[in-house]
Order: structure tokens, then sequence, then C-alpha cells
């Protein structure tokens, strides 16, 4: 995992709280998830089926199973490198 620590906004901590998206869930995706363009120079960071397997090798049998709801989730973080939100995608 990065080294760096990662800046959540009011936000972000709420929404994560909210949304039972643990610490290690939003570390995971900035190290591990799928960078895609989200306007205002802000970045989304989500797992596609590649990006999970990385996780699953990284983790090992750390109680991956009770992550698989992890799968779901993702973080936009601003340009300044702060995480905006977290949330998870409907469906799949």
């Amino acid at each position: 995992m990065s080294s760096r620590q990662l800046e959540l906004s009011a936000h972000a901590e709420l929404r994560s709280q909210q949304r039972s998206i643990p610490e290690i869930g939003i570390w995971l995706l900035r190290d591990f998830g799928r960078r895609e363009h989200a306007g205002d120079g802000s970045s989304k960071y989500s797992f596609d089926k590649k990006a999970w397997k990385e996780v699953e090798r990284f983790m090992g049998s750390w109680h991956i199973s009770k992550m698989d709801q992890l799968r779901k989730a993702y973080i936009i973080v601003s340009s300044e490198d702060r995480v905006i939100t977290a949330a998870y995608r409907e469906g799949h």
C-alpha cells in the first residue's frame, strides 16, 4: 500500500461512514483501483476484475470473502489528491 496519507474531505468522511466503506477500502481503491477521469481534474477509482484480482493477491486469504461488498465501492479524488467522496456502484 501507499505510504502517503490520503486526506478525506468532510463529505468523504461522512459518506464513507454512512456507506460502511472502511478506511482500508479507500486505501485499496486508491492503490489498486482502475482510474478514470471524473471531471474538473478529479479522478474516479473503482475495481474492475483485473484490479480486484490484484487485491485478492495482495490480501491473500485475509477475510477476502467478508470484503466482497467492497468490490462495488468507488472513490472520487480531487486533483489536489484529496478524497472527495466514497460510494458504491449500483447493480452488478
